[in-house]
């Protein structure tokens, strides 16, 4: 070890700058391999290394003419300038008391002549040394040839730093990135009691994108510059900006300002619009803040990023890092990915079907279709939870896919039971944005010889939102062949009557959330009777969701409605548990007094 022992505060940054500067690459870098051949064969030294002093060992970034990696940090003779951080030159090991027992000395690689040139930071830290060694003893180095070794170990640490620069720069903002960001924490984490991480959301990726089509990359680079910049100016002046992803920033705090002041003096001042070549840009931040209180590893950019995410999606302005957050979301990447194999698994996912009786009649002539998932360790997954993670990814058309040939052979099996009944499916915006879903539909009703009359698509209001016109062609296509189209959940959104009555449509379906108030809410019973009344004013039959109790079906009959559905009639149930309903009668036979007709003659051929 050096003789003139660095002090622990040197020490503690050198090894910081050890840490940050020299990763320990898997892969060997060209570069560094052709610096130390050039110093070899400049020098004509059978041995030449770049060696790096961390906190026990010495380790060579390149080397040559040497089998081994690594050595004890005690034993490394470029460790002895580490504190002088000037070069070293030793003429003959065996005459040097320092190193005359030394291993490397007594033992491979022999050591007999040492040269070594240190490789030194900006702020005056040395990482090791580039270094020669030789086996035999040598005359003292001219003055020349040791400013060709300075000038070989400068080449040294401009690779270092470039690399570093490549690595942990993100070159359009200047700032450290992600990488660093890792880093930095870890190593607060690591020497620190307490601090904060905080992540910036600035904007949405969907949003940031509509900007680049709108404006273009240019000008969104120069808007993430407008965006550094107001950052900056709200920060302490010793904290660092990191750029951790597109639309993203961080930063660490170990002061004592409360969160919710930090916080709130950036979402108040990015609530005026970012301007960028004259253009106001609204932003839309979310902060996620995560406190770190121990040196454990953990994934500390991924849970103050969801903190974030949260924080935007609900509209908090900033939100602390929950645990239970975390849980959900890890629980939906889990469900998406085990979507796939759960399609093509036999018993993961199944259709059960909630009949749908006529008013006033009370037969069932038709049915819904609901998708159900059993999932191998998580038990039963609800529609809710599943359909809108998939509808944010493409796997939501396998799934109508799957849907699609689901519902066509389960009524290809009625067909053959000689129980023909309607089957309604729910299909959604995507599957309406293409030709794929309508024409799979139609060809396979036609090969499958059944009647697509028995078939029925429910689409909510949002379908429409994204692009009417295309939306509109595929229901008049399904429609033209004998299809029904319905519009489910009607009153849950816009329900702008004008785009309605121009849509191919035969039914609405009130939503279940303005059928259950009807007997206490005199708003809402004046809202149902009328939304009914206008409906049917339209030729539209008007189907209402969510029937409990016999009260509000009379209600509803009364008004003029033309279907029921909900648990008063029936829950979901299976194919099997569905014909036996029938068989048995089914909701007429259960309510009606002993002696009236049977329910099943609507539903057999």
């Amino acid at each position: 070890m050096d003789e003139a022992t660095p002090t622990s505060d040197y020490e503690a940054q050198r090894l910081q700058r050890v840490a940050a500067l020299c990763a320990r690459d898997a892969e060997p870098d060209v570069v560094f391999e052709k610096l130390v051949a050039m110093t070899s064969n400049y020098f004509g030294a059978p041995i030449a290394l770049i060696s790096i002093i961390d906190e026990h060992q010495q380790w060579f970034k390149a080397r040559i003419g040497i089998e081994e990696e690594q050595t004890a940090r005690e034993i490394s003779f470029c460790a002895y300038s580490l504190f002088d951080r000037v070069p070293l030159e030793i003429l003959d090991s065996h005459n040097d008391e320092r190193f005359i027992n030394n291993p490397m000395v007594t033992g491979t690689p022999y050591i007999r002549y040492y040269a070594s040139a240190p490789l030194m930071t900006t702020d005056g830290f040395s990482l090791g040394s580039l270094c020669i060694i030789d086996t035999v003893p040598r005359a003292p180095m001219s003055e020349r040839d040791f400013s060709m070794l300075v000038y070989f170990a400068d080449l040294v640490m401009m690779h270092i730093t470039g690399a570093r620069s490549r690595i942990y720069i993100d070159q359009p903002t200047g700032l450290f990135n992600r990488l660093r960001f890792e880093e930095d924490i870890r190593q607060a984490a690591a020497t620190s009691e307490h601090f904060h991480v905080f992540a910036v959301d600035i904007v949405s990726p969907a949003f940031l994108n509509n900007v680049v089509k709108a404006l273009g990359y240019n000008f969104v680079q120069d808007l993430i510059l407008a965006i550094k910049a107001r950052l900056h100016a709200l920060l302490p002046s010793q904290c660092l900006l990191y750029k951790i992803s597109p639309t993203r920033f961080g930063f660490l705090s170990k002061g004592s300002a409360p969160l919710e002041q930090v916080c709130t003096r950036i979402l108040e001042d990015f609530h005026t619009p970012v301007e960028c070549h004259g253009i106001p840009i609204l932003m839309h931040a979310g902060i996620g803040v995560l406190a770190v209180t121990s040196g454990e590893p953990q994934d500390w950019i991924r849970l103050v990023v969801a903190a974030a995410d949260d924080a935007r999606d609900r509209n908090l302005g900033w939100s602390l890092y929950q645990p239970h957050i975390d849980a959900a979301q890890q629980r939906a990447f889990m469900l998406l990915s085990s979507l796939p194999d759960a399609m093509r698994a036999r018993h993961q996912l199944s259709l059960v079907f909630q009949p749908k009786i006529q008013l006033p009649q009370g037969e069932c002539s038709s049915v819904e279709a609901l998708l159900r998932w059993e999932h191998p360790e998580f038990g039963a997954i609800p529609p809710s939870e599943f359909i809108p993670l998939a509808e944010t990814t493409a796997l939501m058309h396998s799934i109508s896919f799957w849907v699609l040939d689901a519902v066509l052979h389960q009524a290809l099996s009625w067909k053959q039971q000689g129980l023909v009944i309607r089957i309604a499916m729910n299909v959604t915006a995507g599957d309406l944005e293409t030709p794929r879903f309508i024409d799979k539909m139609i060809n396979d009703i036609h090969r499958l010889q059944l009647d697509p009359a028995t078939f029925e698509l429910e689409f909510t209001e949002s379908a429409l939102m994204t692009d009417a016109d295309t939306v509109s062609r595929q229901l008049e296509r399904a429609r033209g062949y004998g299809i029904g189209v319905a519009i489910d959940d009607f009153g849950t959104g816009y329900s702008n009557w004008t785009y309605l009555r121009q849509l191919p449509i035969d039914s609405i379906k009130l939503d279940q959330s303005l059928i259950s108030n009807i007997k206490t809410q005199e708003k809402d019973a004046r809202l149902v009777k009328t939304l009914i009344e206008l409906a049917r004013g339209l030729s539209y039959k008007v189907v209402a969701e969510g029937v409990e109790t016999a009260d509000i079906l009379e209600l509803i009959t009364q008004w003029g409605c033309s279907e029921a559905q909900g648990f008063l009639i029936s829950k979901p149930m299976g194919a099997d548990a569905l014909a036996q309903w029938f068989q048995a009668g089914g909701y007429r036979t259960i309510t009606a007094p002993a002696g009236n007709s049977s329910a099943t003659s609507s539903a057999r051929s």
